[in-house]
């Protein structure tokens, strides 16, 4: 009577459930689970949750084991978020609940609850994509810039270019146009400015009108003829910009990098403005 009112429960509760045995193997799923990842039972049972599991989450999948000798160690039920992958590519986010099940003659097996976070993910990156933009311009902020380039491009073993530009009298033309006139000028420069530095350059507002472009895979040559053609086009606007540039050195964080190009970028104000200026080589 127990093993019957189990499975009644198990097969018609909308949670969706997978039980799998000692291998990983699934033994029986529900409804609500085949609903979840798109496949039926029959796709399902004799297999691992490899079949509908994304990719760069197989690691995670292969350290459920451990995780389980942890958690009933702990006597705590294991949670991880993982990302599941439906027949038509559609990607869905699941938190996965798995408690220790026994099986027939004691064997050790899992029982896993898996409820669909996705809702909830895309109002977490959303919210995290808002704190790292500029929402004026759509380029990084300064927040966006520390915690995403630095940790992408924080790496000496590829050369990287660091520039701090400044727009020329921004302010003057901000009192002549008016302030609707210089939000557009920004967004016009930041839309240019992307076309210039191309899919290895990040660029981030660090505010008002000073901004940082991080160009890889880059050398002084390079970050000159992406700034030059930078300048050329917003030569229609009549704005100009100042702009220092180095090179990251050995060793050295970005950020120290990023320093030195501001100097270089004051150097460049205070020699007249429109122009951009370099250090010798390190």
């Amino acid at each position: 009577m127990e093993d019957h009112w189990y499975r009644l429960m198990f097969a018609s509760s909308p949670v969706a459930q997978a039980l799998s045995d000692a291998d990983g193997l699934f033994v029986d799923v529900n409804a609500a689970y085949c609903e979840l990842v798109g496949l039926t039972s029959s796709e399902l049972i004799g297999r691992s949750a490899t079949v509908h599991t994304h990719p760069d989450d197989l690691p995670l999948h292969g350290s459920v084991e451990d995780l389980m000798a942890a958690g009933t160690a702990a006597e705590e039920s294991v949670k991880v978020e993982v990302r599941f992958v439906r027949p038509n590519d559609e990607i869905r986010w699941v938190l996965l609940t798995l408690v220790p099940f026994t099986g027939p003659s004691d064997a050790e097996w899992t029982l896993a609850a898996a409820l669909d976070i996705t809702e909830r993910k895309e109002i977490e990156d959303g919210i995290l994509r808002a704190s790292r933009t500029d929402q004026l311009t759509g380029a990084l902020n300064r927040r966006g810039w520390s915690d995403y380039a630095v940790s992408v491009v924080d790496d000496s073993s590829v050369d990287t270019v660091v520039a701090v530009l400044d727009l020329d009298h921004f302010k003057q033309f901000n009192d002549h146009f008016g302030h609707a006139a210089g939000d557009a000028l920004l967004r016009d420069f930041v839309s240019n400015a992307r076309s210039c530095i191309g899919v290895d350059g990040l660029l981030a507002r660090w505010g008002g009108e000073e901004f940082v472009i991080t160009l890889r895979n880059c050398d002084r040559r390079g970050a000159l003829r992406s700034l030059e053609a930078l300048a050329a086009a917003m030569a229609s606007s009549g704005v100009t910009f100042s702009a220092g540039y180095t090179l990251q050195r050995p060793n050295e964080g970005l950020r120290n990098t990023l320093d030195r190009a501001d100097v270089l970028m004051f150097q460049a104000k205070r020699a007249g403005r429109n122009r951009m200026i370099t250090d010798a080589p390190h």
